[in-house]
């Protein structure tokens, strides 16, 4: 056997390894990670959630270990709950890594810093829990909704501002998944040129007058509140009356719902 099939078989019998078996326990930190699990049909593998776990609605009635931030999370809250996995978010939860593995426990940590790394991690999911062939499913339909998003797009491209946080003013730069969605909705992020998510100057919204404004609901600001700003009167999306909110559960996680989060975004910049 040559050494390419040699590490070829290694690697396969690895793979195998890793998911002879299926985590039955699963702790999640992260709203799009229980979004994710209800969407492959392994809910019910669900030991606990975080108080921000809300969709589906059946989620709320899980135990809750606290909120998304980790420092109000207690390990010991969360082993308590004897799960085989933790699940949780990339830069937010790695903290836990040497806690949980003094206990045995796995963590995975999501980064859903792109849809393909989303379609990948419902891919692993699937894999993960024993649900690989729902897994599949549902990844072979969002690619086809992705697919007719794109479609209807069209090549001409929309100016967005895209409205984190108010106070200060803070946007999504070009490595961000939301300005992913923006662009494959037909939408070009008038921030793009940033990274992460910068706070940015009301002088360069305004300067850059975008088409349309975004904003997620859980900012808590109204259409009007928006449009009252002064100096705001002669952007074109105040005029064009392009202002909108979004629902920020369906716009703002990096799980199964981002084809909707698409397809309502690729209506507003039409």
């Amino acid at each position: 056997m040559t050494n390419f099939k040699k590490i070829t078989a290694a690697l396969v019998l690895a793979l195998a390894a890793v998911f002879s078996f299926a985590y039955e326990r699963i702790a999640v930190l992260s709203p799009s990670g229980v979004e994710i699990l209800y969407a492959i049909g392994a809910g019910d593998k669900i030991v606990a959630r975080t108080d921000f776990c809300n969709f589906p609605p059946e989620a709320e009635t899980l135990p809750s270990v606290g909120g998304f931030d980790g420092k109000t999370l207690s390990v010991e809250t969360i082993v308590s709950y004897n799960p085989d996995l933790v699940y949780g978010s990339k830069g937010m939860h790695d903290f836990l890594q040497e806690s949980l593995a003094e206990f045995g426990i796995d963590l995975y940590l999501s980064d859903g810093s792109s849809v393909q790394s989303v379609l990948d991690e419902i891919t692993y999911m699937g894999k993960a829990t024993g649900t690989e062939k729902a897994a599949k499913k549902l990844v072979s339909d969002m690619n086809k909704r992705i697919k007719n998003v794109k479609k209807a797009a069209g090549k001409n491209k929309t100016t967005v501002f895209w409205q984190v946080w108010n106070e200060p003013f803070m946007s999504c730069g070009g490595d961000t998944f939301i300005n992913e969605l923006v662009s494959i909705a037909g939408g070009e992020n008038i921030f793009a040129s940033e990274s992460g998510w910068p706070v940015v100057s009301e002088e360069a919204i305004i300067a850059a007058n975008p088409a349309v404004v975004i904003v997620p609901s859980d900012s808590w600001l109204t259409v009007e509140s928006v449009t009252g700003r002064a100096g705001w009167e002669n952007l074109a999306a105040v005029k064009n009356n392009k202002v909108v909110i979004v629902d920020g559960d369906i716009c703002s996680r990096p799980g199964p719902r981002i084809v909707e989060a698409l397809e309502i975004l690729q209506k507003i910049f039409k």
